[in-house]
């Protein structure tokens, strides 16, 4: 195995301590000697891979929307609507699953206004590109703009994510992701058939497909359930 492919392999390693360390005990709650020992690393590989642990979060936030992303396209063909499905399906599972709602929380607190931070814009504009690319270009959209509807979508979700027994998840992202989109001011002929499409696909994803292992992030079957 050459250099840069020990060094891939050594990468993803780490990234999988991250989600199954971020997902157990918390994010906040995990040390960098946490995850040099579980990773078999020291600090100088930790820090050649990543400048600080926020990256870390980075990666395990992405590699869960890939993760959805994979389910979506199995129940939806259009490549542009596919992100946006994978989503919905990732605030479901947000509001179904106690420690995911943890981990989503968590960023929501430590960020709950845009700061044009580099490592915080290039995420969610990779973000924005993947969901809305191809509705709305995002040179479009001011900063203030963007500013906006980050701030009233990270306040939504922490809703949800404190009193998820208020909140049906589906309504919350269509309403969140469609206030946005008027903000910025994304014309009503290209996002109108949005929602029936996604509502559509969404009732065709069985309960029991609509999964992933929050611990490593790769697909899996969903645990079996047992009666007594």
């Amino acid at each position: 195995m050459g250099h840069y492919e020990n060094g891939m392999f050594t990468r993803k390693g780490i990234i999988q301590v991250c989600k199954r360390l971020f997902y157990e005990q918390g994010y906040h709650e995990t040390s960098y000697s946490d995850i040099c020992r579980l990773a078999h690393v020291n600090r100088s590989t930790l820090y050649y891979h990543f400048s600080s642990k926020e990256d870390m979060r980075y990666e395990v936030q992405w590699e869960y929307i890939i993760g959805f992303k994979n389910i979506a396209q199995r129940y939806c063909i259009e490549p542009q609507y596919q992100y946006l499905l994978a989503m919905c399906i990732f605030w479901k599972k947000i509001h179904e699953d106690e420690k995911l709602r943890r981990f989503q929380l968590q960023i929501c607190m430590d960020y709950p206004v845009y700061t044009g931070k580099k490592d915080m814009t290039y995420f969610y504009y990779t973000i924005y590109e993947a969901m809305w690319g191809a509705f709305w270009e995002k040179k479009n959209i001011s900063q203030l703009a963007f500013s906006s509807a980050y701030g009233f979508v990270t306040g939504c979700l922490r809703m949800m994510c404190e009193y998820p027994e208020k909140y049906d998840p589906v309504d919350m992202f269509m309403h969140c992701v469609g206030s946005s989109a008027a903000i910025w001011g994304i014309p009503e002929e290209k996002i109108s058939k949005i929602w029936p499409h996604i509502r559509s696909c969404m009732e065709k994803i069985p309960e029991e497909e609509m999964y992933i292992n929050f611990v490593d992030g790769r697909e899996d079957e969903a645990p079996v359930k047992t009666t007594s």
